[in-house]
C-alpha cells in the first residue's frame, strides 16, 4: 500500500482510475496491449521492489530501478525494439515508473511515496520507503492492522 508522509492515501491500492491523471492512459494501453512485455518487466520490478524492501531502510529509487530493469533488457532482451515499435509515442521509462507505483501500491507492505518536482510523469523520478523506525508509520501501520 502507498501513503504519502502524512500516511494518507488518495488512489488506494487498486488505482481508481477516476482519480489518476490521463497521461496513465499510456501504462493501461501498455498493460492491455503487449501482455508479454508486461509480464516481464513485472517480474524485473518485482526482484527490485523485494530487494528494497529487505534492506535496513527500506528505500526504492525509482529513476536508478527502471534503470537497471532497462539496462538489463538491452543486453538480454529485444524489449525495448518491441516496446518501441508497439508504442512509438510512448517512453519505457515513464511507462515502467507507473507500473512500479501500481506494483508498490499493490504491495502488503506499507510504502510512502515521494514524489519528485517533476511536472506531468513523475513516476519515474519517485522515491518510496518504508520509515519502519518512524514512531509515527508504526502507529499509523498498527492502526491500520486492528
Amino acid at each position: 500500500m502507498i501513503t504519502n508522509d502524512q500516511f494518507r492515501s488518495a488512489i488506494g491500492p487498486d488505482l481508481n482510475r477516476a482519480k489518476l491523471p490521463r497521461y496513465w492512459d499510456e501504462y493501461f494501453t501498455f498493460q492491455d496491449t503487449a501482455p508479454q512485455l508486461h509480464r516481464l518487466t513485472t517480474q524485473a520490478l518485482q526482484v527490485e521492489i523485494d530487494q528494497a524492501a529487505v534492506k535496513p531502510g527500506a528505500f526504492l529509487d525509482a529513476q536508478q530501478a527502471i534503470a537497471r530493469v532497462l539496462t538489463n533488457f538491452g543486453g538480454q532482451h529485444n524489449f525495448h525494439r518491441q516496446f518501441n515499435e508497439t508504442f512509438p509515442t510512448a517512453k519505457a521509462a515513464q511507462t515502467l515508473g507507473m507500473q512500479l507505483y501500481e506494483m508498490i501500491a499493490a504491495d502488503p507492505r506499507w510504502w510512502v511515496y515521494s514524489p519528485t518536482q517533476h511536472v506531468g510523469h513523475a513516476f519515474p523520478h519517485a522515491t518510496y520507503f518504508i520509515p519502519s523506525g518512524s514512531p509515527a508509520y508504526n502507529r499509523f501501520v498498527a492502526s491500520r492492522s486492528d
